[in-house]
C-alpha cells in the first residue's frame, strides 16, 4: 500500500515538474519574443552579412551620383539592391531605372553599366585589378586583419559578384502596352564586348 502511494506520489511530483518546464519555457519564448532586439543583438554578423549590406548602399550611391548625367534628369528614381542566388552562388547587383522609349536603348545601358563600374571602383587602384580590389575592401571591415590566406578573395569575388542594369518603361506606358526594355550586364571587371545586353519588348 506505501510503496502504491510512494509511486503516485512520484508521478505526481514529475507531472507537475514537467507542466512548470513547459511554463518556463513558454514564458522564456514570450520574452524573447517581446524583445526583438536582445534577439537581434545575440545573431552574429558575417563578413558576408557585411559586404552585401556595403554593396547595397554603394550602388545606391553609385546610381543617385552618375544616372542622371548619362540618362538624363527626367527618369525615374532608380531602385537598387543586391540579390545573393545560393543556387548559383552568385551576388547580382541591379539598377532598374524607368526612362522614355527613346532613351531606352543598348547605347544608353552600356554606356551606364561602364559609369556605375567606374563609380564603384574611383577608389581603387587603376588597372585590371581594379574590380578586384574593390570587392575585396567591400568585404573586409577596416580593422580586420585577413592574413595571406585571403589574399585571393578579391580575384574570386569578381567572378561570383554581376552588375545588372535594367531600363524600363514607367507603370503608365507598360499600362498603355510599351513593354520595350533593355538589360545589360557582366562583372564588375567585363570588357564592353563581354557585357551581355538583352532586348525586351
Amino acid at each position: 500500500m506505501q510503496e502504491r502511494r510512494a509511486r503516485r506520489l512520484v508521478a505526481r511530483v514529475a507531472a507537475a515538474a514537467l507542466v512548470l518546464g513547459f511554463a518556463v519555457a513558454a514564458v522564456a519564448d514570450e520574452d524573447a519574443d517581446k524583445d526583438i532586439f536582445r534577439r537581434l543583438m545575440s545573431e552574429p554578423v558575417t563578413l558576408f552579412d557585411w559586404g552585401i549590406a556595403r554593396l547595397d548602399q554603394d550602388i545606391a550611391a553609385a546610381a543617385t551620383r552618375t544616372l542622371p548625367n548619362r540618362l538624363g534628369y527626367g527618369m525615374g528614381r532608380p531602385a537598387t539592391g543586391t540579390i545573393y542566388d545560393w543556387r548559383a552562388n552568385q551576388i547580382t547587383l541591379y539598377v532598374s531605372v524607368a526612362l522614355p522609349r527613346a532613351s531606352r536603348t543598348r547605347d544608353s545601358c552600356t554606356g551606364a553599366f561602364r559609369d556605375l563600374v567606374a563609380d564603384l571602383t574611383q577608389g581603387a587602384p587603376s588597372g585590371p585589378n581594379a574590380a578586384g580590389w574593390y570587392l575585396l575592401s567591400v568585404f573586409k571591415p577596416k580593422a580586420h586583419f585577413w592574413g595571406s590566406r585571403f589574399e585571393d578573395v578579391g580575384g574570386k569575388l569578381v567572378e561570383r559578384v554581376k552588375l545588372e542594369v535594367s531600363l524600363m518603361p514607367a507603370t503608365f506606358e507598360a499600362v498603355n502596352g510599351d513593354n520595350a526594355r533593355v538589360r545589360c550586364s557582366g562583372r564588375l571587371n567585363a570588357e564592353s564586348e563581354e557585357i551581355a545586353v538583352e532586348l525586351g519588348s
